[in-house]
């Protein structure tokens, strides 16, 4: 009887291996039709972009493509050089913008500086310099002084007239605006992208910051050949 007990139980733990193995098995293969798929270009919605419930209507013949980002986020740092290449070798096909996300005070105050280095024309290299400031050298850029003593001695600009612009109106309007775009889109993380006001990408399990860019090629594609179809129904003629 014991003989006969120990038997079954054996028999119900080769059942149950047997099972699990069949599981892993499948959900293998489900992994890597999902993976192929993706390889392939075959992004889907829901899964590798989302298309905004209320999308932002965008003019001119150049598709949008907003970058929401932060100075002090390491892997926007990690993305700009890629993201820059890319917008580059679209030509006008694209006009890439950038947008600080404001998701605390001390992103809000990175934010303010990115408009202000941009309405005194800084110098490009203050972009770059900054996430290199703050990710390499370690520097605590804290408060409108600490900026400015950074932009001051990277760059043309004077301390006094630095300390002006990051405070006006101006930029506080264009912070103002980027928070209210963020929030609309509903970016809680960084970097994220916005197509032409219509999808969002996230970085996710299933996208990384590089995939990002392949997803954006298929939606400009995709926007590309819409416009298209509409052109070709407008120009035929009617019966």
């Amino acid at each position: 009887m014991v003989r006969r007990k120990s038997f079954v139980h054996q028999q119900k733990l080769m059942v149950a291996g047997f099972l699990v193995t069949i599981l892993a098995l499948i959900a293998y293969l489900t992994l890597e039709t999902v993976t192929d798929e993706g390889a392939q270009g075959d992004f889907i919605a829901g899964v590798h972009y989302v298309e905004l419930d209320k999308p932002r209507r965008i003019r001119g013949d150049a598709i949008e493509v907003m970058e929401f980002f932060s100075y002090g986020c390491i892997f926007c740092y990690r993305f700009d050089d890629d993201l820059e290449d890319w917008a580059t070798d679209k030509g006008g096909q694209v006009q890439l913008i950038r947008t600080p996300l404001i998701g605390s005070d001390q992103w809000r105050l990175l934010g303010a500086h990115f408009y202000a280095i941009q309405d005194l024309n800084g110098p490009v290299e203050l972009h770059q310099g900054t996430f290199r400031a703050i990710h390499d050298l370690g520097k605590k850029l804290n408060d409108p002084e600490d900026l400015a003593d950074f932009v001051e001695s990277n760059s043309d600009i004077e301390k006094a007239r630095y300390l002006i612009q990051i405070e006006s109106a101006a930029v506080k309007s264009k912070v103002s605006l980027a928070d209210r775009l963020s929030r609309q889109a509903r970016i809680t993380s960084t970097p994220q992208l916005v197509i032409q006001g219509r999808y969002r990408i996230s970085v996710t399990q299933d996208v990384g910051s590089s995939r990002m860019l392949e997803i954006a090629d298929h939606l400009i594609e995709k926007i590309e050949a819409e416009r298209l179809a509409s052109q070709t129904a407008s120009a035929a003629p009617q019966s």
